[in-house]
């Protein structure tokens, strides 16, 4: 099978990837003449907007470590000026040089900081492209929920500043995402909403990317008719010789799987021609892989001569996963031919390579926890620089006031008493301050943490993860609620999901449950942590219904103002890992396959039912009565076993947390 991919110009890092115009020696005519103004301007606003430009300029002709060094003195001169504007664009053009280098620690760093700088000027584009960046940068390290996010509040703020190119980048980055996901409907439905911006926008790399993300996806579903209209059309509007390149091997691919052999053979002739003459290498590999399928039907020569090629320029540059594809396709070729030893030979580099991969795609998801673990760290010594520089702040005002009370002690002798009265009840009083605020303090981070984990990180100042072998989780939504929001005015709808989800979470204590975040209109909490319970399935039954009939009790008395939702609820009992993360805010959160199957629970249940899986039927069967829906087929998990929830079959149930203390 011909494999074509959009990772290398997917619209994930679109706010990042550089689409350069014109020839190197107008780059190169650009940069001297920044740098002559450089040389003899004066150090003033305008320096630093000159410094920025050249940052980028330099960064686009791929020389990182020469960009950074502009960008650095950029935020040097923009800090000494008190230039906001000129130190926000400095910070981000030194995240996007680490970003190019790959360190993400330092990109979290500098971003981070320039979306505060860009938020204390109110720059709604500034900061719409900043927050995009930040879910590129969680993206890149697998974290697709909180890129999710990111991506998310980027569209926002894009449609409250209604520039059309940001808003385009933004429904391309959540469509990017969702088709990366495999969810192609929720993919789709984001692409199209960029044609309302078509015309407006001026940017045609950006038109040329959208075109291309559709028909990735129609290439995915086997649309491939839909999938071809797609790419000619992003081909006829492409003046990015990078993008044509891509365009014409994805055209060359589609249109032999429509069966149009010597089509694809010209589009792919084509699109070798032109990533040769550009020296893109990856993309000449990509071309060669695909001739090499085509050919190795009735020509094995040809086919033999293309992978090859493709194979000696693939080691070159380091291309492991078509290295992969390559030695399948030449241990194929020649076994067809009759070869049989080379076709041995082949295979076994195929399979090598194949564990080579499967060993470094693990070692990937150990580095993106890595990430996690060493933002969790970078934040934790942030918090606690502040709190010691807070408490130096104190102790140097404390340590003022005593001098001067000493002083005016030995200067006025007779006053001394009453002098050390006002004293003591001035130090009395900042005492109870600090008291106050520390409680204060204390308070907030136990609404947001479990009292466990808001201990572990007072005490150790970070959170270690846990493992939980039995937990019940509970994922809900309202049905059709994303055609409320498009309908309803922003007021009433915050008002309504906030009256829903103030119910759950009044519900949610009366269980001694633990609410775990809410996602848009989605709800999560589990039971059986953060201290390990053996009645959670029952207590998390009980809670469903009770959830189930807040929806209906707002249906048949309803209020002013807060909309009637349907909702759907889903259970599943298993092992997950929890922890804390989270950059700017803690965020107590849960992991494991338990968690997926329980949003799968969710997504297949029915509009007032409660649907829960074989795990926590097993568990709550002799207390409640259910019925088995058989075998469903879910997502990405072959069938599971469901059944809905009916009733109680015995008067006694689970135990809420005022009954367990009584």
């Amino acid at each position: 099978m011909i494999k074509i991919s959009m990772k290398a110009y997917s619209w994930i890092s679109a706010m990042l990837v550089f689409m350069v115009a014109g020839s190197l020696y107008a780059q190169n005519a650009q940069i001297d003449s920044l740098k002559y103004l450089v040389k003899t301007g004066q150090r003033d606003t305008a320096m630093v907007s000159t410094l920025n430009a050249l940052s980028i300029a330099i960064l686009q002709n791929e020389d990182i470590a020469e960009s950074l060094l502009y960008s650095k003195q950029a935020n040097d001169l923009a800090t000494e000026l008190g230039y906001t504007r000129g130190l926000a664009y400095a910070q981000k053009n030194m995240g996007l040089a680490e970003y190019f280098q790959g360190n993400n620690l330092e990109v979290m760093d500098h971003w981070t900081k320039s979306l505060e700088t860009f938020e204390s000027i109110r720059d709604t584009i500034g900061i719409a492209t900043l927050v995009n960046n930040l879910g590129a940068v969680y993206y890149s390290q697998g974290s697709h929920t909180r890129a999710l996010e990111y991506f998310l509040r980027s569209l926002s703020l894009s449609e409250k500043s209604k520039d059309p190119l940001s808003i385009a980048k933004a429904l391309g980055n959540i469509g990017g995402l969702y088709s990366e996901m495999q969810d192609y409907e929720k993919a789709l439905e984001f692409f199209n909403k960029i044609e309302k911006y078509r015309n407006d926008i001026k940017d045609s790399d950006v038109i040329t990317s959208y075109l291309m993300g559709v028909g990735e996806v129609y290439f995915e579903q086997g649309f491939y008719d839909d999938a071809a209209k797609y790419y000619e059309e992003a081909l006829n509007g492409s003046q990015n010789i990078t993008l044509r390149a891509d365009n014409l091997i994805k055209l060359g691919v589609v249109e032999f799987k429509k069966g149009n052999k010597q089509k694809a053979i010209d589009y792919l002739d084509e699109a070798y021609g032109i990533a040769k003459e550009n020296n893109q290498q990856s993309e000449v590999v990509q071309a060669l892989i695909a001739l090499g399928q085509i050919y190795k039907g009735d020509n094995y020569s040809k086919s033999i001569q293309a992978y090859t090629e493709a194979e000696e320029l693939a080691k070159n540059i380091e291309a492991n996963d078509e290295l992969r594809d390559i030695y399948q396709g030449l241990s194929n070729t020649y076994a067809e031919a009759g070869n049989f030893n080379n076709a041995f030979k082949y295979q076994s580099l195929y399979l090598a390579k194949k564990d080579s991969l499967f060993n470094l795609k693990t070692d990937d998801k150990i580095r993106g926890l890595q990430f996690d673990h060493d933002l969790q760290k970078k934040q934790d010594e942030l918090v606690t620089a502040q709190q010691d520089l807070q408490i130096s702040e104190l102790e140097a005002k404390r340590q003022k006031y005593v001098i001067i009370g000493s002083i005016l002690a030995l200067i006025l002798v007779f006053v001394l008493a009453i002098g050390s009265y006002k004293r003591y009840r001035y130090v009395k009083k900042t005492n109870k301050i600090i008291e106050d605020e520390k409680e204060r303090s204390e308070k907030l981070l136990l609404n947001i943490l479990p009292e466990e984990t808001a201990l572990e990180l007072k005490e150790h100042g970070k959170v270690a993860a846990k493992k939980f072998e039995s937990v019940t989780i509970l994922f809900s939504d309202f049905k059709g609620f994303t055609s409320y929001a498009q309908n309803l005015s922003p007021e009433d709808l915050v008002r309504s999901v906030d009256y829903y989800f103030s119910k759950f979470d009044q519900i949610m204590d009366k269980y001694d449950l633990e609410k775990i975040k809410t996602v848009g209109d989605a709800y999560l909490c589990a039971g059986g942590l953060p201290f390990p319970t053996t009645d959670h399935p029952l207590k998390m039954v009980e809670a469903a219904f009770e959830i189930a009939q807040v929806m209906e009790d707002m249906k048949t008395n309803p209020e002013p103002g807060i909309v009637p939702f349907d909702i759907r609820i889903g259970i599943n009992t298993g092992t997950v890992v929890a922890g804390v993360v989270g950059l700017n805010k803690f965020a107590y959160d849960i992991w494991g396959d338990a968690v997926n199957v329980a949003s799968r629970m969710e997504t297949m249940s029915e509009p007032g039912r409660i649907n829960i899986s074989e795990n926590t039927y097993q568990l709550i069967k002799e207390v409640y009565e259910c019925e088995f829906r058989g075998n469903v087929e879910v997502k990405n998990k072959g069938k599971m076993a469901m059944y809905f929830v009916q009733g109680r079959k015995i008067i006694r149930h689970a135990k809420t947390k005022k009954e367990v203390n009584v």
